[in-house]
């Protein structure tokens, strides 16, 4: 009967029955164009075979500060404003792109990695700010402790471990270049059918400066 029917009031579906949106995020910090190119190139030469290896497209190489996972996008001013205070009293740092290594382990590897050398102590510091001042948030800390790198590539198959102890051994020392890490970025995470494709949402510039 059309008398039965009820009316759900428009505020209610405003205000209650929308979804809500939410974004995959994490904090990093990039290195310059040249020494991503640099990256890029070394990679190339590494000739392993596809299901080995998922190597990282130049575009998509940071140092990774703090990964959020996915966040309700409501959230994101409160992060933003967290991020601030706990990253702008830290200065520039000069930091250096060197070595080849793996996690967890030579015997297990599953992602590959280029070394951070340079002003490591003020960029551990700055992250465990970072995470002491997310942690307020709800964002748990890390189990492990901070280690500076960027990702490079993540192994897919058990058998390319002989490959990739072989690569490790080779370029364990290998120099990739000098940067300076003057800002801080949150990044958004999309995954496409091509790969992740990340968006940058913020900049937090170093500035020595407390808020």
């Amino acid at each position: 009967m059309v008398a039965d029917l009820k009316m759900i009031p428009e505020t209610s579906l405003e205000q209650d029955e929308l979804p809500e949106r939410s974004r995959r995020l994490f904090f990093a910090i990039d290195p310059p164009a040249e020494l991503t190119r640099k990256m890029e190139n070394l990679v190339s030469k590494f000739d392993t075979p596809p299901n080995f290896v998922r190597w990282v497209r130049a575009g998509n190489m940071h140092i990774t500060l703090k990964f959020l996972g996915e966040v309700d996008e409501t959230a994101i001013p409160s992060i933003v404003d967290a991020a601030r205070r706990a990253v702008t009293p830290f200065s520039a740092m000069k930091l250096v792109i060197e070595g080849l290594g793996v996690f967890p382990n030579h015997e297990q590897p599953q992602v590959v990695w280029f070394g951070i050398k340079g002003d490591t102590e003020p960029l551990r510091q700055m992250e465990r700010a970072l995470s002491s001042s997310l942690t307020a948030l709800g964002f748990p800390p890390e189990d492990r402790p901070f280690v500076g790198h960027l990702t490079i590539g993540r192994v897919k198959n058990a058998t390319a471990r002989g490959k990739i102890a072989r690569l490790v051994r080779q370029y364990h020392r290998f120099y990739i270049g000098d940067m300076v890490a003057g800002e801080v970025a949150l990044y958004e995470s999309r995954l496409t059918m091509d790969g992740a494709v990340y968006m940058k949402l913020e900049s937090f510039p170093l500035t020595g400066e407390t808020i």
